[in-house]
Order: structure tokens, then C-alpha cells, then sequence
């Protein structure tokens, strides 16, 4: 099976800002084991004139879906956990669901990838025993932190035209 990196596109025009802090800053990567020190519900505000691009994939501060694409995860990908984010434009009175999607960690990385000294991954290779199965999940002892998502799971979304959506095909043996 195919396997590729989901990123969020940063160079999407007019897209979301948050009021609190820097989209651009750092980001924060929960995991299934975190899910009772999370709120069932988080806030944020949003800045702008309310008519910005919303993307269906959200990096930072955490990883989020659109509500639209909850149904499509949860179908293939039954044991995400879920948290809601809702961002708020306070003055246009806009309100968006997002879920914050808490994904498994797997460990998934041939021996035959090739690492930096620093350990950053020059190739990476995808052990395609280890990921099958799975259509949504992180790396274990990656310095990559980006999800990655199966070929039948970017192709239902890529189907919904999502917005804000980069894919990068990974290499699997």
C-alpha cells in the first residue's frame, strides 16, 4: 500500500490567524495516551475580517480536521479519539468546528532508511508489514512529527476537495 505525509499548505492566501499566538510558531503533538489531560472542548479566536480561507487540515497549535472530515477518519480509522476546537470570530460572530485528532504512534520505519548524524531522516522508508492496517498515524522515533495518511484515506479526501491539504508520498518496502 501507499503511504504519504499530511501537512497543512502554509502558503494557502488569506488563511486563518489566531489571535492568542503565531500560527506559524510551534505546534503541540498529542497522542491516544493524552486524551484525559485534554478538555473535551477547547476555544480559540480568531483575528481578521472573518473572510479567510479555512483549511480542512490544521497543524498548528495541534492537529485538527474540519468537522466535515470526522466521519471519513473515524471510517477508516475506527480508535481515533477525537477533541473539539472550536475557533471563534468574535466579531463577525463565525464559529468553526475543528476536532483535534489524537492519533496512535507506530513503529514503522525500515532498517534499510537512511539517517543524518543529527538522526534526521535522509531516506525514510516505511516498513509496509508494520503500516498495514493503519490509514492514520504518527511515526515512533521520527524526527518527522507530520501524520501520514494510507492511499484509500488521501484519496476519500482528496475526493471532498479539501482545502489546505499537502500530501508527500513516503517510500515503503
Amino acid at each position: 500500500m501507499r503511504y504519504f505525509f499530511i501537512t497543512q499548505d502554509t502558503g494557502l492566501p488569506h488563511s486563518i490567524q489566531y489571535r492568542d499566538f503565531d500560527i506559524k510558531g510551534g505546534r503541540h503533538l498529542f497522542l491516544k495516551a493524552d486524551q484525559e489531560r485534554l478538555n473535551e472542548m477547547t476555544v480559540l479566536y480568531l483575528d481578521g475580517k472573518g473572510e479567510e480561507a479555512r483549511p480542512d487540515f490544521i497543524q498548528r497549535p495541534v492537529t485538527m480536521f474540519s468537522e466535515r472530515l470526522q466521519d471519513i477518519l473515524e471510517a477508516y480509522e475506527p480508535e481515533l479519539i477525537f477533541k473539539d476546537v472550536l475557533l471563534i470570530h468574535k466579531e463577525k460572530e463565525l464559529q468553526y468546528r475543528y476536532v483535534h485528532t489524537l492519533m496512535d504512534q507506530l513503529e514503522a520505519i525500515s532498517q534499510n532508511s537512511e539517517f543524518y548524524p543529527n538522526g534526521m531522516e535522509k531516506r525514510l522508508i516505511l516498513d509496509g508489514r508494520k503500516a498495514a492496517g493503519h490509514h492514520l498515524f504518527l511515526l515512533e522515533n521520527s524526527r518527522r512529527r507530520d501524520p501520514l495518511v494510507s492511499l484509500p484515506l488521501a484519496e476519500s479526501l482528496l475526493r471532498r476537495n479539501c482545502i489546505g491539504i499537502r500530501l508527500e508520498e513516503v517510500e515503503v518496502e
